[in-house]
């Protein structure tokens, strides 16, 4: 008993000795990382015993407890910022961890160095870096050994559906509506225990909408989880209903699961539209909304099925923030490697698969150097959670990039085919020649295999991508609601910008003809600017009875006119309606309808780009 009371009191002694020693030479002493327990992850205030290996690849035998010959594992630099943030539990001190377990290490022996990490009270990543110290003497080899540390509530979770979006009449209360989201935390969802039941919330604890809710918990919480217990892995179901404002709209509830008292979970930008129809035949009042501002050139925009919004930069950069909510948060600014952007040129369109929910991929349409050459080239890419991760080229070779004339809008259309642009590249001559790709619209399977009802077009001898032949500079690209018909906007040069339907094999006559020409070998536009141009750009049809009269209606950006513009289809004819916002944005690049039934633009000024959002209300 009397040894061993003396011999923990002098333990302390001897490391003060250790530390106080001079830093001599030490021929013989070295080390070399073998191994070392998985990086944690750890509730704020939780511990766990952590084990790092290292070999003594020196002479010399380590001993612990011999002055001079013990070797502990250090914070490099002797730093105490680890131990300052509440890190150090029961370490030799504020800057050593541990010493070896082994009496003797030695040479070519393994050393191990056993401690606990308390992760900090405030949730973090935090990097603790180590090295093996001959105290008093050296610091042995320092290989960038660290430990990651990450201090979390461990509740997380990823949305996976939800009920379709409502339709209602002013007043009227909805049927009840779900939403799931999967359990990819650490934690179970206990129902009924505060701290550990998953709520769903409306972001930012926003009560504004608190006259829509029917029973909720609260005025910023719709609903709690359906189920008793959701383990990591399960399934959380959240049920609620809405009243429908008096007044007709769209309505969005920007939703999010919550732990309170601990934590909010993921913020995907999943929301819940309300649309309250406008009276019949009666025209909507459009309302523009700053979504996104500071952009350089956002030439395409889509959204994913949660909500998450993409947007491509002209300049090479994929942005995907949280939701299309003004001041959502931006997830990834991710730049696309080889953009060669120039003029027209740059990173250009972007869609998602019809079938992103399951597969994560997405697709853009860039001006890349690829081998020398300067080519237009679909890319396909798949989403690693908000990154997207390269997949493969859906068409690489075959498509000049130029700076005028380029083209490049990609959509899917109702036959699931991905839908391609390409203009001229600044020759005249590529529209009419066959052959080539430039000056077409193309229609390809996800993959870049040709669909077995491509046509073959007249002067080719075998089926390719190509589908119609004859465009310009197309840079609209849509779908008309309830026919399927394919709507193609195109520049035209001095005169007749275009807006053609698309039929399979069709030749729209540029450079030979400008127009509507009448000539049998050609199909005339259903629209076009006549003697002068507009820069018409993007297109999309707005959907949905909260448009009313304009239910059905196409709008087209406008570039050079700097407005947005209705138009209506009657058969083969388009005819011009309305005139939006003339000179209030500046250069309009794309009108596309978002989820929740709004508008969505891009400007396309050169600086402080935005995009807007355009609602109809009465």
């Amino acid at each position: 008993m009397r040894r061993t009371l003396r011999a923990a009191l002098l333990a302390p002694l001897v490391l003060v000795s250790l530390l106080a020693q001079p830093a001599l030479a030490a021929p013989g002493f070295h080390a070399a990382w073998v191994d070392q327990s998985p990086w944690p992850v750890l509730r704020p205030g939780a511990a766990v015993a952590y084990m790092i290996h290292f070999r003594n690849t020196g002479t010399e035998t380590w001993q612990r407890g011999v002055a001079g010959r013990q070797v502990n594992l250090g914070v490099s630099g002797d730093s105490t910022a680890a131990a300052d943030a509440g890190m150090a539990m029961g370490w030799l001190s504020a800057n050593r961890v541990a010493t070896t377990s082994e009496t003797t290490v030695p040479p070519n022996a393994i050393a191990t160095f056993t401690f606990t990490l308390r992760a900090p009270a405030t949730p973090g990543t935090y990097r603790l870096a180590l090295h093996p110290v001959l105290e008093g003497v050296q610091h042995l080899e320092d290989e960038g050994v660290f430990v990651l540390v990450v201090s979390e509530s461990g509740f997380h979770s990823a949305w996976l559906s939800q009920s379709p979006y409502p339709t209602l009449q002013p007043g009227q209360v909805s049927s009840p509506l779900t939403i799931v989201f999967r359990n990819t935390g650490m934690q179970t969802w206990t129902k009924g225990v505060l701290g550990q039941e998953a709520r769903l919330g409306i972001n930012q604890d926003d009560a504004q909408w608190a006259a829509l809710g029917v029973n909720w918990m609260s005025a910023n919480r719709v609903a709690a989880q359906a189920e008793a217990s959701v383990p990591p892995g399960a399934n959380g179901t959240f049920t609620f209903q809405v009243r429908a404002p008096q007044t007709s709209g769209i309505y969005s509830l920007h939703l999010r699961p919550v732990i309170d008292a601990t934590a909010w979970m993921e913020d995907q930008g999943v929301f819940l539209t309300i649309t309250v129809p406008l009276p019949a035949g009666s025209a909507p009042r459009l309302i523009a909304t700053t979504v996104r501002s500071g952009l350089s050139i956002p030439w395409d925009l889509a959204f994913a099925p949660d909500g998450r919004m993409f947007v491509t930069e002209r300049v090479g950069n994929i942005l995907i923030y949280a939701s299309a909510a003004p001041g959502a948060a931006q997830l990834v600014n991710y730049p696309v490697a080889n953009i060669n952007a120039s003029g027209e040129a740059g990173l250009m369109s972007i869609d998602l698969d019809p079938s992103f929910a399951s597969n994560g991929l997405l697709y853009v349409c860039a001006s890349m150097s690829d081998g020398g050459q300067w080519l237009n080239q679909v890319l396909r890419y798949r989403m690693s959670g908000n990154t997207p991760m390269f997949d493969g080229y859906v068409i690489r070779s075959g498509m000049r990039a130029n700076s005028n004339h380029d083209g490049c809008r990609i959509r899917f259309g109702p036959d699931g085919k991905l839908w391609v642009t390409m203009g001229d590249a600044g020759n005249t001559a590529n529209a009419q020649n066959p052959n080539v790709l430039n000056g077409k619209v193309m229609r390809v399977n996800s993959d870049g295999t040709i669909p077995a009802d491509n046509p073959i077009m007249p002067g080719a001898t075998a089926r390719t991508a190509i589908y119609t032949m004859g465009n310009r500079n197309p840079q609209g690209l849509t779908f008309e609601p309830g026919t399927g018909r394919v709507i193609e906007v195109e520049h035209g040069d001095d005169t007749h910008d275009e807006i053609n339907i698309l039929r399979a094999g069709a030749n729209y006559g540029y450079p030979v003809c400008r127009g509507p020409c009448g000539d049998p070998r050609f199909v005339d536009p259903a629209w076009s600017s006549g003697n002068v141009t507009l820069a018409t750009s993007g297109a999309d049809f707005a959907r949905g009875v909260q448009w009313g009269a304009y239910d059905g209606s196409l709008f087209v950006a406008q570039l050079k006119e700097s407005d947005l513009r209705r138009f209506t289809f009657a058969g083969a004819v388009a005819t011009q309606r309305d005139i939006f916002f003339n000179g209030t944005y500046g250069r309009i690049r794309t009108a596309r309808q978002g989820p929740d039934g709004s508008l969505y633009l891009t400007t396309s000024n050169g600086s402080n780009d935005q995009v807007i959002r355009i609602t109809p209300t009465q």
